[in-house]
């Protein structure tokens, strides 16, 4: 017993199932015995077994070599996790029969074939199938045997049949698994025959993309190199356009005085031609009183005119050249007293029309008032002046 714990392996073995690649389970023949003897009493109610032994790992694969095993009576059911009173039990029995050995896990019976073992490791018990026979000396298993052979039933064998079956199971379970790998090793063999060509364009892609990615970090790095030259032509910039700013300040202001002027002035020009207009008004009305008085006046004069050259023909043998003769004498007179130029100050609020308008009842004669005067301008005359009328 003590040689197969320096990691060599028992030779004349039997394999009872697959063996799992991360947990190899060894159980001794007598050991195996007693698992079939307590089968054969679980036909109507299953029983539990306790498994003990030595337990060593290599190269990430757990070793457990099965020297030992005990009737439980408190484990009914499989469970992951044993009670205080289970892991009592199990104890108990180990220090009184297998003192030398360690607790590997359990298995509840119910007369089938048993294919593999509920190994407990760190407080958890898992299920691990496939187990190996070996045959080795193994006196505690023997002594545990025969002290409770009156309380247990003779060994019971089980018969051909029945291993039969278990490897018919196996096998069938071999070639399942076997088909499931051929038909995905298949799919595999499709997928790579299809998907060459998305593959190539979806490289290409990645590679765009990257190259994208390349010249953008480029370009960054182009600019942050070039943040100093940035700044410099932004402050000339500024620069430009407050001097420009302040060339075009003047000239603003300069056209703002003169539109102020120029409205001033029309302002002005209003407020003259508001006052001019009213003047006219007044000075139309005195010429019209004054036009009013001289028509009276000249129907005076026309009348007495008319008496006094009534007598005259009557004096004169002719009466008619005499009329002719005393009409001629005395129209030029009076012609010559009328054309004669009469003269006249500018006073204040005067204009050449208002004067015109005054003496003659029209503005026709300002024409005339400017010849007579020399005046280029009818506007510019000036008050006090002294011009000539006609």
């Amino acid at each position: 017993m003590g040689g197969v714990f320096c990691m060599e392996l028992p030779k004349n073995i039997t394999q009872i199932g697959e063996a799992d690649k991360h947990c190899r389970v060894y159980v001794e023949d007598y050991v195996v015995s007693y698992i079939k003897q307590m089968n054969g009493m679980a036909q109507n109610k299953d029983i539990a077994i306790a498994l003990y032994g030595r337990r060593t790992t290599e190269n990430g694969v757990a070793y457990l070599f099965a020297y030992g095993s005990a009737k439980l009576n408190f484990l009914q059911k499989p469970i992951r996790h044993l009670s205080q009173a289970q892991e009592q039990e199990i104890e108990k029995l180990r220090k009184k029969y297998f003192p030398e050995m360690a607790f590997l896990g359990y298995q509840i019976l119910n007369g089938e074939m048993v294919e593999g073992f509920r190994i407990c490791e760190q407080e958890i018990c898992r299920y691990v199938a496939g187990y190996a026979q070996f045959y080795e000396k193994n006196d505690s298993m023997l002594a545990y045997m025969l002290e409770n052979r009156g309380e247990e039933a003779e060994p019971e064998k089980v018969d051909q049949e029945k291993y039969e079956v278990v490897k018919k199971r196996q096998e069938e379970r071999r070639q399942r698994q076997e088909n499931v790998h051929a038909e995905y090793a298949g799919r595999m063999e499709r997928r790579d025959n299809i998907i060459p060509m998305p593959t190539v364009g979806l490289r290409r892609m990645k590679m765009a993309a990257t190259g994208v990615f390349v010249l953008l970090c480029v370009m960054a790095l182009a600019l942050m190199r070039q943040e100093n030259t940035g700044e410099s032509l932004g402050e000339t910039a500024r620069q430009a356009m407050s001097s420009l700013m302040e060339q075009k300040l003047p000239d603003a202001v300069e056209e703002q005085n003169q539109v102020s002027t120029l409205v001033a002035e029309d302002k002005l020009e209003d407020a003259l031609r508001q006052e001019n207009n009213a003047m006219a008004e007044n000075t139309t009305a005195k010429e019209e009183n004054a036009a009013s008085e001289t028509v009276v006046t000249e129907a005076a004069v026309e009348d007495t005119t008319e008496v006094t050259e009534e007598p005259q023909p009557e004096v004169t043998p002719t009466p008619e050249p005499t009329p002719e003769v005393t009409v001629e004498s005395e129209t030029p007179q009076t012609q010559a007293a009328v054309a004669q130029p009469t003269a006249y100050t500018i006073k204040k609020g005067d204009t050449l029309i208002g004067i015109s308008l005054r003496n003659y009842g029209s503005n026709t004669k300002v024409s005339e008032i400017c010849a007579l005067n020399g005046i280029t301008d009818p506007d510019d005359i000036k008050i006090g002046q002294e011009i000539l009328l006609p």
